[in-house]
């Protein structure tokens, strides 16, 4: 390449740096011979810092260098098509793209999948969100703020994890049940309002919830609670399908009956809450629906709603519930649907209830981000039990 052909590398290098669009690069490499192409691509990826590159605050070109026949991309953005979207290859050079819009508050999982089936991360980009089926690249667009409630603070005080193996006779199975006590339990005679989390362990390892609750009492923002992280045995079938009577039956007698019996707990209906996503969200607007004498608080994250519980929200007897509902604009699309139908059924039947929704996917990234908003609404200081 020629001393001019760098100076112009270089000038669009720093247009690049400072957000500008990405175009009058890739229509350089295309205009140069074939064989100083795959050179000024070179250059370009050992000056890039950051990747994915944003254009501005709403425009993200993905960037990948690989020598492949075909490379695409999906995540929540493309609602995880296993073909996913194609991307383009910049001239007779390794380097494929894709442009898309975003909102510039968006947080969204992706990843490259090549020659059709190798699904890989984004190398050049070092945020990750883990889910239940691993890792994902994680886009954090520029106005995207990080919630602080779930980071782990070595300097303030911290709950205790306790391990119990509970047993349902009507389910015929066993699961570990994880409890957490609130600093000074030990030490105090108070009794707690109690949160149980469905997906339970997953709300401790992937959405840190034990250190949103710490993070919350040190603050005083939450009155202290104990919480009860309950794992399925037959997710499908206790959540949504022919288990859930049995499995609301073991949550109500067997979990809730142990916990009463071995902490002290407040055991008013407006001193307990479930909370869960997707179809966990579904077994809590069953739990709530069919027990609201037990659980007076019912939140539910990008929920599953089957059409009994939407039947019985519009139709039946209005319930003594509070409830906390969040939804990502790029979950899963018959799930937006479900929530966008079930809001206004508890607008018109007059509900005790909050609901947003948030430029992100169905995912563990953005319920972590909101576990903290779901236990203000339940058990925010300012209307403690």
């Amino acid at each position: 390449m020629n001393y001019q052909g760098i100076t112009l590398l270089l000038l669009l290098f720093t247009a690049m740096a400072q957000g500008q669009s990405l175009e009058p690069f890739f229509s350089m490499v295309q205009s140069l011979p074939p064989q100083q192409q795959q050179a000024a691509v070179d250059s370009f990826m050992r000056s890039q810092r950051t990747f994915p590159v944003v254009e501005n605050d709403t425009t993200v070109v993905f960037i990948i260098q690989r020598a492949a026949k075909t490379v695409s991309i999906t995540g929540d953005a493309m609602n995880w098509n296993p073909k996913g979207v194609a991307m383009t290859r910049l001239g007779s050079t390794d380097l494929w793209f894709y442009r898309r819009i975003h909102e510039a508050d968006a947080r969204v999982d992706y990843k490259y999948i090549v020659n059709g089936t190798d699904w890989v991360l984004d190398d050049r980009n070092p945020l990750t969100c883990t889910g239940g089926f691993g890792a994902n690249s994680e886009l954090r667009m520029p106005r995207y703020v990080q919630n602080p409630e779930s980071q782990f603070y070595p300097d303030i005080p911290h709950g205790a994890l306790h391990d119990t193996t509970l047993h349902s006779k009507s389910l015929g199975n066993s699961r570990l049940v994880r409890i957490y006590t609130p600093p000074g339990y030990e030490t105090s005679k108070e009794n707690y309002p109690v949160i149980l989390f469905h997906d339970g362990l997953e709300y401790i390892t992937l959405a840190q919830a034990n250190n949103t609750l710490d993070y919350l009492i040190w603050l005083k923002r939450i009155a202290p609670v104990v919480a009860v992280f309950v794992p399925p045995v037959n997710r499908t079938d206790e959540y949504v399908d022919d288990q859930t009577e049995e499995f609301s039956e073991f949550i109500v007698h067997d979990v809730i009956g142990a916990i009463d019996a071995s902490y002290r707990t407040l055991k008013t209906p407006s001193a307990r809450a479930v909370i869960g996503a997707s179809n966990g969200g579904n077994i809590s607007l069953w739990l709530g629906s069919h027990y609201p004498h037990v659980f007076g608080n019912v939140g539910a994250q990008s929920s599953n709603i089957v059409p009994w519980l939407m039947n019985r929200f519009q139709s039946g007897e209005k319930l003594g519930l509070r409830l906390y509902l969040d939804l990502g604009t790029y979950d899963i699309p018959v799930l937006i649907k479900l929530v966008r139908k079930f809001v206004p059924i508890l607008e018109a039947q007059k509900y005790d209830f909050t609901y947003r929704e948030y430029h992100e996917g169905h995912s563990w990234g953005n319920w972590r981000a909101r576990v903290g908003e779901a236990l203000r609404f339940f058990f925010g200081t300012e209307s403690r039990h």
